[in-house]
């Protein structure tokens, strides 16, 4: 991970949480490597008391789209399908439709999102500086024809060497334009489930207010991961699926789901943190570079040269860690 248009340089949502409650709801089942794991959940009461966003319940989690409460965090399991109106196919052909998401959900910047989409700014702010929360540094470009696939390879980096529950999460991804309804994206995420590990899952938000997640498998620091977003078949973008990949290990999580929209906006490569508020909250192995990006039109033709441009969504919000974004056609280097 979500962004909109609009606000994009204000929050940049889009990656990975959940409580155990949505967990037990979803019957969690992981690579048996990963079984073992505590993916424990991520709420806001768990960040230092001075780096909490205001006005936002702390039981809300911290997700690559923004605070939600764990009743709109959804997650769908490997074969199943999520639809654009939100019911889920099994693989049996079943479908069912999870209960409603009637919470509202935030932006970083405290933007109250109702359910149906509309939206305001409480009078409380929803940062206390100098704290980051939000995408802070891109490379994107807005493309003239709708996007069928998009794949970036990247390795875990290392953790920072301060560890004070911050969340920091790195991924590529597609939105919709004109009008941005949501984000498909392969997320690398660090302490993304309350935990000082690097974790893997696929995200897309936010459809009647809930956002869905893949289930997240562990990786570590110095593993090849391949992000691979994509229509399921060439000229046929109804179902689309998003695949993180630990390559080393050869260990992935997919989410199967509907986009809500043609995709047209496309990322090669994104930081997004929250509850930073010193550059050493950020992994040590600094740049971070997405490589052998390669975007194609919906009928799988490679488009050649993407013009992609660097964006610094965090504008001067401190800490200031000398942002930097630098691209090919095919890589898309974050150095910070």
């Amino acid at each position: 991970m979500k962004p909109f248009k609009q606000r994009r340089k204000a929050w940049k949502s889009a990656c990975a949480l959940v409580v155990m409650a949505a967990f037990a709801a979803c019957g969690m089942s992981f690579a048996a490597d990963d079984a073992s794991q505590s993916f424990t959940p991520k709420a806001l009461g768990e960040f230092d008391a001075n780096l909490r966003p205001q006005g936002v319940p702390a039981d809300y989690v911290v997700t690559p789209n923004g605070f939600f409460s764990a009743s709109c965090i959804q997650r769908v399991e490997e074969g199943e399908t999520l639809h654009a109106d939100g019911s889920i196919e099994l693989p049996n052909g079943m479908v069912h439709k999870p209960a409603a998401c009637t919470l509202a959900h935030y932006r970083f910047d405290g933007t109250r999102v109702e359910p149906n989409g509309s939206s305001f700014m409480p009078l409380i702010q929803a940062l206390r500086q100098p704290t980051i929360n939000g995408w802070v540094e891109d490379a994107n470009y807005s493309s003239s024809v709708n996007i069928g696939k998009i794949v970036a390879t990247w390795k875990v980096p290392s953790t920072p060497t301060n560890q004070s529950g911050q969340t920091d999460y790195f991924f590529p991804g597609l939105e919709q334009l004109p009008t941005v309804e949501s984000i498909l994206q392969p997320v690398l995420g660090y302490d993304a489930f309350s935990g000082t590990i690097w974790t893997l899952s696929s995200w897309n938000c936010c459809v009647s207010g809930t956002t869905y997640y893949s289930g997240p498998i562990s990786v570590k620091a110095g593993d090849t991961i391949l992000g691979i977003t994509q229509c399921k078949a060439a000229n046929n973008c109804g179902t689309w699926t998003i695949t993180s990949k630990d390559v080393t290990t050869g260990k992935s999580t997919t989410l199967s789901t509907s986009p809500y929209g043609n995709l047209r906006w496309v990322f090669g490569g994104v930081m997004e943190v929250y509850g930073v508020s010193s550059c050493n909250q950020l992994p040590a192995s600094s740049p971070l570079t997405y490589s052998s990006i390669a975007v194609y039109n919906t009928g799988f033709s490679q488009i050649s040269n993407p013009p992609w441009g660097s964006d610094y969504p965090v504008g001067s919000t401190t800490p200031q860690c000398n942002y930097n974004v630098s691209h090919t056609a095919s890589s898309v280097t974050l150095r910070y």
